[in-house]
């Protein structure tokens, strides 16, 4: 994983590193979903592809949040499959 520092411009830019780039292959043309998670920003490759499945998993996580806040919590045994673990989050 490569890691940089950066900052924002008066104008609200902030400039993406050029190993970062380099290291993820985007280019000048390339579009990014942008999240707020909490004040923390992620920055996501846009792809048609993924699109509705990473719509999908952002909701789930805003749910699960949602529920870990108001005390709903589900334990999940570290011997448990995938899948296992999977029904019992939805």
């Amino acid at each position: 994983m490569e890691v940089a520092i950066t900052k924002m411009s008066e104008n609200g830019q902030v400039v993406i590193p050029a190993e970062i780039r380099r290291d993820a292959g985007i280019g000048p043309a390339t579009k990014f979903i942008v999240f707020n998670t909490g004040g923390n920003i992620l920055l996501k490759q846009m792809r048609k592809e993924s699109l509705a499945k990473d719509m999908e998993l952002m909701e789930r996580i805003s749910r699960s949040e949602d529920q870990v806040r108001k005390g709903r919590v589900v334990r999940a045994n570290s011997r448990m499959k995938d899948e296992e673990i999977d029904d019992l989050l939805r």
